[in-house]
């Protein structure tokens, strides 16, 4: 019989990186079992594709990945051994892109910030020296965040009524709401999930049986959880569980790096591979 390829699929903030100093440094065991062992590890956040190949490049990780949310899917060229229909060409990648364009996102957030009166700041009115201290972000960092394609996280101020209010004129306005664990989001109707089926199938057709991991941190997560065969949930310690509907989901206590490295390799060891 066939051995399925083994597919990882992983948010960032909180899960590979710690959310604090964005540093992956404890998961550095794993990442290099993934890569003496050739399994694909497919990066899939709420961050730009700037910052995204900026992480990519420090671990060595040359597969695809989703940007902002499932706004956008990156496949490196020459990546898979035959053609497949993608929406942009880049000079490294083939693009498909699920989300909305980011000129759209502002004018429907600018538009919600007149209707409500509610004082509301995204990236996009946040300079670099601004956003390094809320984000604990270097300016090059900063940078990286600021480029962006399909989602804007803002920030709100008031309280739950205002947050309510804001939630209620996104979905009004045919626009998708979620919120990132530091920021809140508006971005098109694009997910996770999306972008992970998209390439399962991809993958499917070059190795024909795929088995698919899954590690996430944050109720964001929810869709690419759903999409994969073994969903894997990094939560705090000691704290309140969230209502996720998955009965397959593996609940890990813990989040951060170290969190993620005990995890992938105590699942390799189990798989046997």
């Amino acid at each position: 019989m066939t051995t399925p390829k083994l597919l990882i699929f992983t948010d960032l903030d909180g899960t590979l990186l710690d959310k604090n100093t964005y540093s992956f440094e404890p998961a550095e065991p794993a990442l290099d079992l993934i890569r003496q062992k050739n399994i694909p590890l497919i990066i899939s956040s709420g961050k730009t594709r700037t910052e995204i190949e900026f992480y990519r490049e420090k671990i060595q990780n040359h597969h695809p990945f989703v940007s902002e949310n499932g706004g956008g899917v990156f496949v490196p060229k020459d990546y898979f051994s035959y053609p497949f229909p993608y929406d942009r060409e880049l000079d490294e990648y083939f693009v498909l892109e699920l989300g909305t364009f980011y000129p759209v996102i502002l004018e429907v957030l600018d538009s919600i910030k007149k209707e409500t009166g509610i004082r509301i700041k995204g990236f996009s009115d946040l300079t670099e020296e601004e956003l390094t201290p809320i984000c604990g972000l270097s300016l090059k960092e900063a940078e990286f965040a600021k480029k962006r394609e399909y989602d804007e996280p803002f920030m709100v101020e008031g309280g739950k009524r205002e947050v309510d209010l804001i939630k209620k004129k996104i979905r009004e306005k045919g626009m998708n709401y979620i919120w990132g664990g530091r920021f809140h989001h508006i971005l098109g109707k694009s997910d996770k999930g999306r972008a992970i089926e998209i390439i399962k199938e991809l993958y499917r057709k070059e190795f024909l049986f795929i088995f698919t991991v899954a590690l996430g941190d944050n109720i964001n997560d929810l869709p690419m959880l759903l999409a994969v065969d073994h969903p894997i949930f990094l939560m705090e310690r000691n704290g309140s569980s969230l209502e996720i509907p998955l009965k397959n989901l593996a609940w890990f206590e813990g989040t951060g790096p170290r969190a993620w490295n005990d995890v992938i390799i105590s699942l390799l060891n189990r798989l046997k591979i």
